[in-house]
């Protein structure tokens, strides 16, 4: 990355942190500036004092040290002191190391306890639907039994209406018999009561009529029984059988309607629990895939900040311009002024390339002095992403804008500090937010 004239490179502070997403930049001694100031600080008067009170502390410590052990090895003073330097640093350090682990990872969207909740009501919703199965093949069975005894009555219906008809011929046949006799009675000038059989209004009052009893044989007199028997038999199996019809036809819209229900019911439960079920995989699906980066950030943290993290960590992660029109490297810990190290990759391309987000996400977009038109990208997925030195934004581009992976954002250029310099994007990527660890792993897994 090209450099200002003091030697600092656009090392932008978190701005999640302090509960706020404010960018700021660094200015001289390393001071969080709010952008648009300029990088001038209200303490930097209070800096430089400290620094002078630095300097008086450390030489009245050199001159005691230089006036126990003698002005003969004033060498042995220097040394202390610049072993006082190197533990003060060493101290510090851990330090800071366990203050970077516990600020290096998201917080999951999806906690253990929602995805069980979620699960749990899954499995109650499959359990009611099971029960809802049972329930309607038990309606189901009903509805069947009730159909095969409305069958059976109508087999017996048949058979009655075949006996009802063997027994219709049969009375014919009498009827035509006692008629048949009644005319030859009279023909041969028989008593009185043949006239009245011949002449009766219904066949019934000529069989039973006194007239006729009194010249029939007993022959015609059991036929006339039989006859009598056989009306009381079809009489009883007609009512019998509008009686059995009338029952099984109730018990057949019964058992048609608690199937009808039942079989809704279940139908009901079907769709509650695939929902439910569909939402139990995916609040799994995405616990898991968080917990698996939770983890992955975690091993990269063990590993330490140069050696990145793994694809894991960025599902999806593309490359922030062009793979044909960049050049970049491994430049991770290259010395700064002051101390410090580079803590991101400089991918250089021609001046307007155009650079898009890497992940889906929301954006702010600020101007500051050191990283010059500057945008972050806070993906979806907890990583939080950096690019300085921009020549310009997309059009219209605003902060708290979601993008999609691959949307523009921005055109390459030499903004801010690398003003001068080769056209370069800054780039940084911040793992849930927190210290930055190195892109380079993650950026020539993609850009080649």
């Amino acid at each position: 990355m090209c450099r200002s004239s003091n030697g600092h490179d656009s090392y932008p502070a978190d701005p999640r942190r302090n509960g706020d997403r404010r960018p700021r930049d660094r200015g001289e001694g390393g001071r969080a500036n709010l952008p648009g100031k300029g990088g001038v600080t209200a303490d930097s008067g209070r800096s430089g004092a400290r620094d002078r009170r630095r300097s008086e502390s450390t030489g009245r410590v050199s001159a005691l040290l230089t006036e126990l052990h003698g002005t003969r090895n004033p060498l042995y003073a220097q040394a202390v002191m610049q072993w006082l330097r190197v533990r003060r640093t060493l101290l510090v350090f851990p330090l800071v190391f366990v203050w970077l682990l516990s600020t290096a990872f998201p917080a999951l969207s999806v906690t253990k306890a929602e995805r069980d909740a979620a699960c749990s009501d899954s499995r109650a919703a499959q359990q009611r639907l099971d029960d809802a199965r049972v329930r309607a093949n038990d309606a189901e069975n009903h509805y069947d039994a009730v159909n095969q005894e409305l069958e059976e009555v109508a087999l017996r219906v048949f058979q009655f209406r075949e006996r009802i008809d063997d027994k219709t011929a049969v009375i014919a046949e009498i009827r035509d018999n006692v008629m048949d006799r009644a005319v030859e009675m009279y023909m041969n000038g028989g008593s009185p009561g043949t006239e009245a059989v011949l002449f009766a209004t219904s066949v019934d009052a000529a069989l039973t009529g006194q007239e006729f009893l009194s010249v029939v044989t007993a022959e015609d007199i059991s036929s006339i029984d039989q006859l009598g028997a056989l009306k009381r038999d079809l009489e009883r199996i007609r009512n019998d059988w509008q009686a059995e019809q009338a029952r099984l036809t109730a018990l057949g819209r019964q058992a048609a309607a608690a199937a009808e229900q039942m079989n809704s019911i279940m139908e009901d439960q079907a769709a509650a629990s695939a929902e439910l079920s569909a939402k139990c995989r995916k609040i799994d699906l995405k616990y898991r895939q968080e917990q698996a980066r939770a983890a992955a950030l975690a091993a990269a943290r063990r590993k330490g900040a140069a050696g990145g993290v793994p694809a894991s960590a960025t599902p999806g992660f593309i490359c922030p311009m062009d793979p044909s029109a960049v050049y970049f490297r491994d430049t991770w810990g290259a010395p700064r002024s002051g101390g410090r190290t580079h803590k991101g990759t400089d991918i250089f391309a021609p001046r307007g390339q155009p650079v898009v987000a890497v992940a889906d996400g929301t954006v702010r977009v600020y101007n500051n002095r050191l990283g010059g038109k500057s945008v972050w990208v806070y993906a979806t997925y907890g990583v939080d992403f950096y690019y300085a030195h921009l020549s310009g934004w997309a059009a219209g581009l605003k902060t708290g804008d979601r993008v999609t992976k691959g949307q523009v954002v921005g055109y390459n250029g030499n903004s801010g500090n690398a003003y001068g310099g080769a056209t370069h994007v800054h780039f940084q990527l911040h793992p849930g937010g927190g210290s930055p660890v190195n892109p380079y792993p993650t950026l020539k897994r993609v850009c080649g």
